[in-house]
């Protein structure tokens, strides 16, 4: 009796194999799909980048315990003679704006030695000409594009200087209508900062620096203190467990030279007279009358898959001096005619969709 039983079910087993076979089920105990490769991709365009090694002993001399911890977070054993690579960038996302101590980036900096300072510098002209020629075709390219842009008054410096040229206290009436001042100045420019989203194939000559131009930029090394060029792997395991590079990206942050004309060779830069208009409504009780804008410190960080050499974003951070004249009117008549003075800052975003990212 069991073997009849036995051989009925083999019989069953069987039929349904070949059914399942026939049909294309995915019987449960069937071999299960294997996960794909990762794809790996390799460097278009080599600029040399520099790339520093550091020791586990130099590091702490600098870097707090949980900050070198999580640096060398992947390592089972260390001693001082440890080794670490890091490229600009590398130090600039970990250690730029900490605030426990803002000197951390430029003391992990300082641990570079001359030749890797120079090393540091030595392909300016390359890398300009890469971000240039890259930029710049953008344009013509006319990706989706999403932009944004945001503006900070530095409250700390708005100072305000009546005819006689006294300055007001910080305590007064007056250093007290500063503040308000600002918040005038952040309300009357909120509508005119740009926000929104292009489709592809759409001009970009309106949208992107340098607005009313067919080029991004036209900068030359004479217009820049320092330009940076570093390239972050992305790695994946394959099923041999092996480390695979699949996503590269290229950081280039440019400093430009506090030189007017230089910056305005990347920058653009809102006609005053729209600014003014924004600001002179009857609400405020003051007009001002004359504005003048001087910028400084201006950074460009673009960011590229180096991997296609297609232009991922553009960050525009910009500083500005502003010396104003203004006259109280209403409420605020008894400013009487002022200047004030104040620094304020500046950020425009660009992201950049490429039918490549979509596949």
């Amino acid at each position: 009796m069991q073997s009849k039983v036995m051989k009925t079910v083999c019989v069953l087993l069987a039929v349904l194999l070949s059914v399942a076979a026939l049909t294309s089920c995915d019987l449960s105990f069937s071999k299960q799909e294997e996960t794909p490769e990762p794809v790996a991709v390799t460097l278009k365009t080599d600029l040399h980048d520099a790339m520093f090694t550091f020791t586990y002993g130099e590091l702490k001399e600098v870097l707090p315990a949980d900050l070198l911890a999580n640096l060398f977070e992947d390592f089972q054993e260390k001693t001082d003679d440890t080794e670490i690579q890091l490229n600009y960038n590398d130090i600039k996302a970990r250690y730029s704006g900490n605030k426990n101590d803002p000197e951390l980036f430029n003391k992990v900096l300082a641990l570079l030695d001359d030749s890797e300072q120079a090393a540091l510098a030595a392909n300016r002209a390359e890398v300009l000409e890469y971000y240039t020629r890259i930029a710049n075709a953008v344009k013509t390219q006319k990706p989706q594009t999403e932009y944004k842009e945001d503006f900070w008054v530095s409250d700390s410096t708005i100072k305000f200087t009546d005819a006689n040229g006294a300055e007001a206290d910080e305590n007064s009436a007056l250093a007290k209508s500063a503040r308000l001042y600002k918040d005038f100045i952040m309300d009357g420019l909120k509508g005119a900062l740009p926000n929104g989203a292009t489709e592809a194939e759409e001009n970009l000559n309106d949208i992107v620096y340098l607005k009313g131009s067919d080029l991004v930029s036209s900068i030359t090394l004479a217009d820049i203190d320092a330009i940076y060029s570093s390239v972050t792997a992305t790695t994946e395991k394959n099923s041999a467990e092996q480390d695979v590079v699949t996503e590269l990206t290229r950081t280039v942050e440019i400093h430009l030279k506090n030189d007017e004309a230089a910056i305005r060779k990347a920058y653009s830069f809102r006609d005053p007279a729209d600014v003014l208009s924004k600001l002179n409504r009857p609400e405020n009780s003051f007009t001002i009358t004359k504005a003048d804008v001087t910028p400084f410190d201006c950074v460009i960080t673009a960011t590229f898959n180096a991997a296609t050499d297609e232009l991922l974003s553009l960050s525009y951070d910009k500083n500005m001096k502003v010396t104003a004249t203004l006259t109280g009117e209403g409420s605020l008549e008894s400013l009487g005619t002022q200047t004030v003075n104040f620094d304020c800052g500046g950020n425009m975003y660009y992201r950049f969709g490429w039918a490549s990212e979509a596949k």
